[in-house]
């Protein structure tokens, strides 16, 4: 098996970690990416943090890379150094994967955006 790579999903649409209702995994090997789990995202039923508990559910399944549309600062301070991040760029979850296998994704380097509304007073 290759290296894990997860991407939260709704329908084909790549979401931020607190918002796909599923967790894809893939095994990548070289140009290849194939879905070895799919599950619901734990962050459903969180009520703040959300994307916290997604992020704790892949790295309890050795996940080495992530492709996100968004990342806030808690997200990505929780996995920094644990998990190299991704931005989807906009593309559905297909063309996100065919990407990063071609190394055309940006690293997210630093959170995409500021708290959320239930993230202010913490």
């Amino acid at each position: 098996m290759g290296e894990l790579l997860a991407v939260p999903v709704t329908g084909d649409e790549v979401t931020g970690p607190g918002e796909g209702m599923e967790i894809h995994i893939y095994s990548i090997d070289g140009k290849n990416a194939k879905m070895i789990e799919s599950y619901e995202n734990p962050a459903l039923k969180a009520s703040m943090t959300r994307g916290i508990y997604m992020l704790k559910s892949i790295l309890e399944k050795n996940v080495r890379y992530l492709i996100v549309s968004e990342m806030g600062g808690p997200g990505f301070r929780f996995v920094k150094n644990k998990i190299k991040l991704y931005d989807s760029g906009g593309l559905n979850e297909k063309d996100a994967i065919n990407a990063f296998i071609n190394n055309q994704l940006k690293e997210i380097t630093e959170p995409t955006h500021e708290p959320h509304h239930d993230m202010e007073n913490k």
